[in-house]
């Protein structure tokens, strides 16, 4: 299984590598409040790693993720645990489906938002594999949901399918992770500025939404071609930006005053 960062372009095998990258990645502030402070760290290939820092400068969250376009209408966003529940809904707002999500913005949701406001879907594929159509995928061990009693055909997937694992945990914290199937419309590859590393990103329409998958070129030689269906389990980021709050940066203490 490959890691979350690896998805993006950054593999690593330590924290110090990792700083080392993003120390040579241009960054900008998007968001500050409440003393906590948000930094994007970000690279001409598309990744980018938010981090959130404490008031003395401490991280206290990184996110990896992508630059890709609005793909999904989101409706009742709010706190889950560590990580964010929404709905995606249609114009009329009728669900689709729900998400447990990974937010770029999370620090910054101190409560429920109706919405709906538009997102970015990006499905990290720590363990997907590509299909060359649907019939592939429908014959492959990987549509397999669950085994079959004796002398019967197996429950499959659907080459379109989604289920957000995060939102039927049973005692444990959630966690953002999801089964995603979905039609490839696009696809590209990259290569990460800083490290060097392969990656590939592919727009794929599934229940409700369209998500960017992005998928390590350790993993998979190249990219997936419109038509292919990608599937499997991925780690789910979302971004919405128009959830950032930047406040004024603190003052410097001036002794005397």
């Amino acid at each position: 299984m490959a890691s979350t960062l690896a998805c993006i372009g950054l593999d690593v095998g330590d924290l110090d590598t990792l700083n080392g990258y993003l120390a040579a990645m241009p960054s900008q502030v998007v968001g500050r409040v409440g003393g906590i402070e948000s930094v994007r760290y970000y690279d001409p290939s598309g990744a980018r790693v938010v981090v959130a820092l404490d008031t003395a400068g401490e991280t206290i969250d990184l996110v990896p993720s992508y630059d890709a376009r609005a793909g999904a209408l989101l409706a009742d966003l709010g706190p889950l645990g560590p990580v964010v529940q929404a709905d995606v809904v249609n114009d009329d707002r009728e669900v689709a489906t729900r998400l447990a999500v990974d937010l770029e913005q999370r620090r910054h949701l101190v409560g429920a938002v109706g919405g709906p406001l538009r997102g970015s879907v990006v499905a990290l594929g720590v363990e997907m594999t590509v299909h060359a159509d649907a019939d592939a995928f429908a014959g492959s061990d990987a549509s397999v949901l669950s085994e079959p009693e004796p002398g019967e055909d197996p429950t499959r997937w659907a080459a379109e399918s989604f289920v957000s694992y995060g939102l039927f945990t049973g005692d444990g914290d959630p966690e953002p992770t999801a089964f995603l199937a979905g039609t490839v419309l696009a696809a590209e590859t990259h290569t990460h500025a800083v490290s060097g590393q392969v990656f590939h990103s592919a727009r794929l329409r599934t229940v409700g939404f369209e998500a960017t998958v992005c998928l390590p070129g350790s993993e998979h030689a190249a990219a997936p071609v419109p038509g292919n269906v990608v599937a499997g389990s991925c780690y789910l980021v979302v971004d919405v930006p128009t959830l950032w709050t930047v406040e004024p940066p603190r003052r410097k203490r001036r002794w005397g005053r």
